[in-house]
This record gives structure tokens, C-alpha cells and sequence, in this order.
């Protein structure tokens, strides 16, 4: 038998049912080409590697209903790419629509909606504004914001201070500089995310 890398898509999802190393060439000749696709739909890496992840298990899962159909074995993770960013968009479609009822606004993916609040922060590091609005956050999210914003401190070493993952991290400082915003300034309109319908 041919070594799994010599093999075409469609040999290797026949094989995969049994042999997980067969698998894992289809991933590794598809995963950047799948990762590519969800960053060019989300515009955001992170959200893009957890859908390349999804679409893989759920393409093993269902490795064993795969079947040659004369279409390329691409064409099938395709199909399954588009229905985990099919997915995807409605539960983010359903959460905004929550979030637009109540009035809310989203919150933003990073720093960037804020430079100009961040900066505004390290200038009034001393002021009594800054302290009772840090005093009206949470303290984790108080902390996160401390530590990014006025220690400057990256991502992945405010996650080490906080004990959390870089992810969180990311999250409490962005719903903390949100809340800093109706405190402070509001929120320019441009930096609102919205999920296209």
C-alpha cells in the first residue's frame, strides 16, 4: 500500500475511517487553505482557527459517511466549512439581535475602537474621574485593563498576571475600555461591530 502522503483526497477519507494517520495528511494538505477561507468571511484569526478546528472534527466525525461521488474530497470539507460558518453567523445574528433589542452595544474584538481612549487613560493615570470609573469596574476586568492599559503590558503577560487565558484576557479589557467609554467618552460609531444579515 501507498504511503498516505502519496494518495489522492478521496483514498485518504476511504482509509481515514480506520487509520487516523490518513486523517491527518487530509488535514494537513487542507487545514491553511480551510483557515484562509473563515479569515476572509470573520476577519478575525481567532474566530477563523476555532471554525477550522470545528470543521475538522466534525469532518472526522463524519468521515465514515464520505463518499465518492465524483466531486473532489475538497468539495465535501468545503461543504462542511460552510455550514459551520453558516452557524457561526446565525448564533452571532441571534446575539446581536438580543443585544440590539436591550439596547446594548457590542463589544469590540480589541484595542483598536480605543487608541484614543487608552491614550486619554494614561494621561489622567492620576486624575480622581479615572479612579471612580476604574472603581465601577469588576475587579478582574479593573485589573486587566490596569494592566494593558496603564502598565502596557501585552496580551499574554496580563493573562500570566491574571491566571487566565490569553483570550480572556483580551475580553475583560476589551468590556472593561467598553465601560470606560460611557464613563469617560462615548463610543464613536464606527467602532461598533455588526455581524453582516
Amino acid at each position: 500500500m501507498p504511503a498516505p502522503d502519496g494518495l489522492a483526497d478521496e483514498e485518504l477519507l476511504g482509509l481515514a475511517i480506520r487509520d487516523a494517520e490518513a486523517f491527518a495528511v487530509f488535514y494537513r494538505r487542507h487545514a491553511v487553505s480551510t483557515f484562509r477561507f473563515f479569515v476572509r468571511r470573520t476577519a478575525c484569526p481567532e474566530t477563523a482557527a476555532d471554525l477550522t478546528a470545528e470543521t475538522f472534527a466534525q469532518a472526522y466525525l463524519s468521515r465514515s459517511r464520505y463518499r465518492q461521488t465524483g466531486a473532489p474530497a475538497q468539495a465535501w470539507l468545503a461543504s462542511i466549512a460552510r455550514h459551520e460558518l453558516a452557524h457561526f453567523l446565525r448564533a452571532a445574528e441571534v446575539a446581536n439581535r438580543g443585544r440590539r433589542r436591550l439596547g446594548m452595544r457590542p463589544v469590540p474584538a480589541g484595542d483598536e475602537p480605543y487608541e484614543h481612549l487608552m491614550e486619554s487613560i494614561d494621561a489622567r493615570r492620576d486624575s480622581e474621574t479615572l479612579r471612580v470609573a476604574m472603581n465601577e469596574l469588576t475587579d478582574g476586568v479593573a485589573d486587566a485593563v490596569h494592566l494593558r492599559v496603564i502598565d502596557g503590558l501585552r496580551y499574554a503577560e496580563v493573562a500570566v498576571r491574571l491566571g487566565c487565558t490569553e483570550a480572556a484576557a483580551r475580553q475583560r479589557v476589551a468590556r472593561g475600555l467598553s465601560q470606560l467609554c460611557e464613563r469617560l467618552e462615548p463610543i464613536p460609531t464606527s467602532a461598533a461591530l455588526e455581524v453582516e444579515g
